[in-house]
């Protein structure tokens, strides 16, 4: 999945504010380290989903050689759940 930069700050502006305004978290950094580890992070999990994304279509495409029966939406979204659950990745 595709997302902008300007997606991933919007999220964590109301991820900070949200937190802020119900006291659960105790800031022990200042915000911009914050910001940015938590863009990081985000980024980094998008990257990793869109890895097994294109793992998974590249399977799918040497599978649907063999059959041409098999509904391809449902055999990709199960190919990633197994390759996410293999790599210890959260869909």
């Amino acid at each position: 999945m595709r997302i902008k930069p300007e997606q991933i700050d919007r999220f964590i502006d109301r991820l900070l504010k949200n937190s802020r305004a119900k006291n659960l978290m105790d800031l022990k950094a200042d915000e911009a380290t914050i910001r940015a580890r938590i863009q990081q992070i985000i980024t980094q999990n998008f990257q990793e989903e869109e890895a097994i994304e294109e793992e998974a279509k590249k399977m799918l495409n040497s599978l649907s050689r063999e059959s041409e029966s098999m509904d391809q939406h449902k055999m990709l979204l199960l190919i990633k759940q197994r390759l996410a659950a293999k790599k210890g990745f959260s869909l």
